[in-house]
């Protein structure tokens, strides 16, 4: 199979061609703000208020409905293209990112300096496959953890996210984070930690204000069962783009503006428009990896634009069950030299990953320099 159909427009005429939606609208963007934290707000006071046990079940599942909707608009707040103005949308995304405890520095450092230009390599990256080499010399239990995280059950991509990702990149500063970052992230740390401690002493007085709710049922529904959800959330958006049969990975040098270029790398997963809606068009993620500055409430028309300029190109994907199962089935270990998934027992589940040329002029100094750049930023590769 290939990634790129010929012939294919270069990337600068596809960020000419999606241009149009990059505009930003402060209004709508702090109406988005005040609208996602008085969702997530209202569905805590349904635990806190309402009588019925089953009502605040279901008001603590959509309050991590809530946080996955908050957290894609945190998202693009922080590439700043929900309002007008660097400093406000930094403000919006280190307050969006509270209630999911994100650290905005750290996020700032790891998504915009690492992933955006370099996804799909050996750096540390979420769902970064191993090869088959690499699995077997697992511990046992860690093969068991793989297993899980890239089967089809929805609690695998939570715990994914919530074990390798979450704890050890997004609340405090890790080692390979640059000198001159570490002051910023620690504050945002402390920051974290005191909205921690006035949430869960909110959520401990609870029975002294709160309808028919205990301690701990307070901190079950209003603390651990959102932030479960988000982090399925999260893992699964994250699993899927940039999972897929058609997508390779590379352990080399990698030319951006050719076999690498980060449009030809995502996933565009079609689902319900309400979904995609209420999730600002998280799924539509080529065109965001193209042009980052395109806000989340106009990203949906900049798709169908990006796919309708690429044609065969697009990876395109219609969310439903047949499609999951596949997906999950095929992509679990990578042949990094073959650029070909497989199975956990090294059976190869798709035919090599042929990059054509026309993908773009392969420049070799060009890619060597890009690949030394992105190992230069990254934590030591943990796949090779």
């Amino acid at each position: 199979m290939t990634i790129a159909t010929s012939p294919l427009p270069t990337r600068h005429a596809l960020i000419h061609a999606v241009q149009v939606h990059a505009r930003s609208s402060t209004p709508r963007g702090l109406a988005l703000f005040a609208l996602d934290l008085g969702l997530y707000a209202a569905a805590i006071a349904g635990v806190l208020f309402f009588a019925s046990p089953w009502a605040k079940v279901a008001s603590s599942m959509f309050a991590g409905m809530a946080l996955g909707r908050i957290f894609s608009l945190a998202h693009n707040a922080a590439h700043e293209n929900i309002v007008n103005g660097r400093r406000l949308n930094r403000v919006l995304a280190t307050i969006l990112f509270l209630p999911i405890f994100y650290n905005y520095r750290l996020w700032a450092y790891e998504h915009h300096g690492l992933h955006h230009p370099f996804p799909n390599d050996t750096k540390s990256d979420a769902f970064l496959p191993f090869g088959k080499r690499e699995f077997d010399a697992l511990p046992r239990w860690r093969r068991v953890l793989e297993r899980v995280y890239r089967g089809p059950s929805v609690l695998g991509w939570g715990l994914y996210y919530l074990l390798e990702r979450h704890g050890s990149t997004k609340l405090y500063p890790p080692p390979y984070v640059p000198r001159r970052l570490r002051g910023a992230a620690w504050a945002t740390t402390a920051l974290l930690a005191a909205y921690a401690v006035v949430f869960i002493a909110f959520l401990v007085d609870a029975p002294r204000y709160a309808v028919d709710l205990g301690v701990g049922q307070a901190l079950v529904l209003g603390f651990v069962l959102p932030l479960l959800l988000f982090e399925i959330h999260d893992g699964f958006a994250l699993y899927v783009q940039h999972t897929d049969p058609r997508i390779p990975w590379f352990n080399g040098n990698v030319d951006r503006s050719a076999e690498g270029r980060t449009e030809l790398l995502s996933v565009h997963l079609v689902v319900p428009r309400i979904v995609g809606a209420f999730y600002h068009d998280t799924f539509a993620h080529p065109v965001h990896h193209l042009h980052p500055k395109i806000p989340c409430y106009r990203v949906h028309a900049a798709q169908q634009a990006l796919d309708a300029h690429l044609g065969g190109a697009a990876i395109v994907r219609r969310f439903g069950l047949r499609w999951l199962l596949d997906t999950t089935r095929r992509c679990k270990l990578y042949d990094w030299e073959r650029h070909q998934w497989l199975a956990f027992d090294g059976t190869p589940t798709t035919e090599p990953i042929r990059i054509t040329g026309d993908a773009g002029a392969h420049d070799p100094a060009r890619a060597a320099m890009q690949s030394r750049l992105a190992r230069s930023r990254a934590k030591p590769a943990i796949r090779a």
